[in-house]
């Protein structure tokens, strides 16, 4: 960040109606977050609970209702930035450039960790991160193309004139950013159905690799180790990946699927890919993949 007086001699309370008045953008907060320590400071101080309350006030008294926590599990900048970012192709599991990220090849690919200075960094049609400690950062790959080779003129195909990104790294999500519990519902097997979980409206966030579409999305647990999910993930460890969390600090996750989380029926490609992939973090934060449904003969 830059280190200057010049700002810091600007009282808070000046400081908080500026950005306060600034146009409803996240990227805007992004970058101030950048400017300096005073303003990284003042934004997980004051400013990411008041945004969250105002955003996604029902969200947060649901997450907040029934318990003595002040704050969301991850502090309410993760859940500021879970709100408006796609965790990006890495964070969802999925494979690339050929690698697929997991335990035995995240040395590979390296860490998607390296804070990129959004003064520095200007890449054309890329969102800004809100990243961690309030700097930008996970923007590895860029690229957003619309996506119209599965859509015809009837406007049926959910799949049409949508947004495709190929964003391997965190951004600001395309499509659906309201979540809801009924698409929680969807995902979790029958078991876990009285667990509580958030999750974007479908399609989420359109990738493509090469190969395939991959509909990230991401989602949030209520009260998450009251859940039955925690119970079976945290039974020894045995799920647990190295994949970090794309919304807080938490550097391992847990495998989903795995744990036989996930509904069954999802199934498999014909090449063995999951049709559907998902992580939760130590805080409840999941993030994960739909595929489209393999087409057998």
């Amino acid at each position: 960040m830059v280190k200057t007086d010049v700002f810091s001699k600007l009282p808070d309370d000046v400081v908080l109606k500026i950005i306060f008045n600034l146009d409803d953008d996240p990227k805007d907060w992004a970058h101030l977050a950048c400017v300096c320590t005073k303003f990284c400071s003042l934004l997980h101080t004051f400013c990411w609970k008041s945004k969250c309350t105002q955003t996604i006030p029902a969200l947060v008294s649901d997450l907040l209702s029934g318990g003595a926590a002040n704050s969301p599990p991850g502090g309410w900048a993760a859940l500021y930035k879970l709100y408006f970012c796609c965790p990006g192709l890495a964070k969802a599991g999925v494979s690339v450039g050929n690698l697929e990220v997991g335990p035995s090849s995240l040395a590979q690919l390296g860490s998607f960790d390296n804070p990129i200075s959004v003064f520095d960094s200007v890449v054309a049609l890329a969102d800004v991160v809100i990243g961690k400690g309030g700097e930008v950062s996970d923007v590895v790959m860029a690229g957003v193309v619309d996506d119209d080779s599965d859509g015809d003129d009837d406007g049926c195909n959910v799949c049409k004139r949508r947004k495709v990104c190929r964003l391997v790294g965190s951004h600001l999500a395309c499509g659906a950013r309201e979540l809801s519990r009924e698409q929680g519902n969807k995902l979790l097997a029958s078991r876990f159905r009285g667990d509580c979980l958030y999750i974007c409206g479908w399609p989420g966030c359109v990738h493509n690799d090469g190969k395939r579409n991959y509909m990230l999305f991401r989602g949030i647990f209520k009260n998450f180790k009251e859940s039955r999910v925690w119970r079976t993930v945290s039974d020894g460890d045995r799920n647990k990946v190295n994949i970090s969390c794309a919304f807080c600090s938490c550097t391992n996750t847990w495998n989903l699927h795995s744990a036989f989380c996930l509904r069954r029926a999802f199934g498999f490609h014909d090449d063995g890919e999951l049709v559907v992939r998902a992580y939760v973090c130590e805080n409840g934060h999941v993030s994960g993949a739909w595929t489209d449904w393999p087409l057998y003969t």
